[in-house]
């Protein structure tokens, strides 16, 4: 049994350093904590805005030929139109797919205009893409598609440029703070009546805000603008189709439409964005690891401070371990003692800085910025102090704890009787 009366009592009598030393843990542990948890909370939160949405299509767009064949020469163009989608409906891999074009016009409200992207969309967009329409709005209907209507959606940011009372800006808390529904608007000089506000932000067409945009139906576009190409293909995969070979047959399947060079790797861009989401997670685990070496890196500092106290308690009790190694207490004994007066010191410091990282992650999540744009964007992060997170900080704390004091309490467990006694 260890004697833990005589361990209190050897920490007591370095109180000022001991008290300077579990004060650095604590700080180190903030730090160490608050890093990982605010890495943690920006990954889930890019997570969810990367998978929202389209996160689960192929983004499929014309490209630029690199080789000369056909009608097609090296530096060509290549338009999509609406009478592709038949030729791509027809692969047995996909699920679905949606058109969509841009309508390349400001969009004003009197004096007021919004900096947003005005796309033209299918019926079925809504479906793949996976967008709320806000309560008191409606998605497009067939009658809207049938007869052209000249109807809009407005995303959230949207609607706020251009029907707020309050101008809008990007990094203040804003709310919309009138009902559009129902209200006109002007795409370039044509006037337009909003239907529906789109509620919860979603990720669309490579990574745009659904929050920013202006959707119109397809049909309405086609009646402006009969022979303009599309903008892109939004192609869902079969759940268990191979999305590499997948994207290698549309573009195969359209160059061969064209009579284009079905090699040409140029000639038609597709987008996987659930693999841009894989290189998005590496890179937020690498910042997350970056985050939590700057912090280990802190806490070692506090080490330092561990093992200066256990070398002035090794030196203070010198005499005291000679007579215990004379009494019969082995090297092990006396190493034991001073790792665990090491780690109590180092788990007091710890107890105290996680329950303080645990405030001030709660004071941080009371910020009231849930409707700023950026916030927004980045998928509303907010810090998770999750099990992993305390592990690591936990694991940490251990290894530093036992570095700290290893060279300490290996000295004290090679101090003879004799040294002892020849000591002042």
């Amino acid at each position: 049994m260890f004697p833990f009366q005589q361990i209190f009592h050897e920490m007591a009598a370095e109180k000022l350093r001991l008290c300077l030393t579990i004060l650095a843990i604590v700080w180190s542990t903030v730090c160490i904590s608050t890093m990982l948890a605010t890495g943690e909370g920006l990954r889930q939160g890019l997570i969810r805005s990367t998978t929202s949405g389209n996160g689960d299509l192929i983004y499929v767009t014309g490209g630029t030929a690199s080789i000369t064949q056909g009608r097609f020469f090296r530096g060509k163009e290549v338009d999509l139109h609406i009478k592709d989608k038949a030729a791509l409906a027809a692969l047995p891999e996909i699920k679905r797919l949606s058109s969509s074009a841009l309508w390349d016009e400001p969009v004003t409200n009197g004096d007021r205009s919004a900096y947003t992207q005005v796309l033209a969309v299918e019926n079925n967009y809504q479906a793949i893409n996976d967008l709320v329409i806000k309560a008191g709005g409606r998605w497009f209907n067939p009658t809207d598609i049938a007869e052209q209507r000249k109807v809009v959606i407005l995303g959230k940011i949207t609607a706020m440029m251009l029907f707020n009372k309050k101008p809008y800006h990007y990094s203040e808390n804003n709310k919309l703070d009138t009902d559009p529904i129902g209200k006109t608007l002007k795409i370039g000089n044509v006037d337009f009546t909003v239907i529906g506000i789109l509620d919860e932000p979603r990720r669309i067409e490579q990574g745009a805000q659904s929050t920013s945009i202006t959707l119109v139906p397809l049909a309405t576009w086609q009646r402006f603008y009969p022979q303009q190409p599309l903008k892109a293909f939004n192609v869902e995969p079969q759940p268990n189709a191979n999305r590499e070979r997948l994207a290698i047959t549309i573009r195969q399947v359209l160059a061969k439409k064209y009579n284009a060079n079905i090699d040409d790797e140029t000639l038609i861009q597709t987008d996987d964005m659930l693999l841009n989401q894989e290189s998005m997670r590496n890179f937020l685990l690498g910042l997350q690891t970056f985050l939590g070496i700057i912090g280990f890196v802190t806490l070692m500092v506090a080490g330092i401070g561990i093992a200066n106290v256990m070398y002035a308690s090794v030196k203070r009790a010198t005499r005291d371990i000679g007579v215990r190694m004379a009494v019969g207490a082995t090297p092990n004994n006396i190493r034991c003692h001073y790792l665990i007066q090491a780690m109590m010191t180092m788990m007091i410091g710890g107890v105290i800085g996680l329950g303080l990282t645990v405030g001030l992650i709660n004071l941080i999540k009371k910020i009231p910025i849930s409707n700023s744009y950026i916030y927004t964007y980045l998928g509303k992060p907010q810090p998770e102090l999750s099990i992993s997170v305390m592990a690591i900080v936990v694991l940490a704390l251990i290894i530093v704890g036992i570095a700290a004091a290893w060279f300490p309490a290996n000295k004290a467990a090679t101090i003879t009787p004799l040294e002892a006694l020849q000591s002042e």
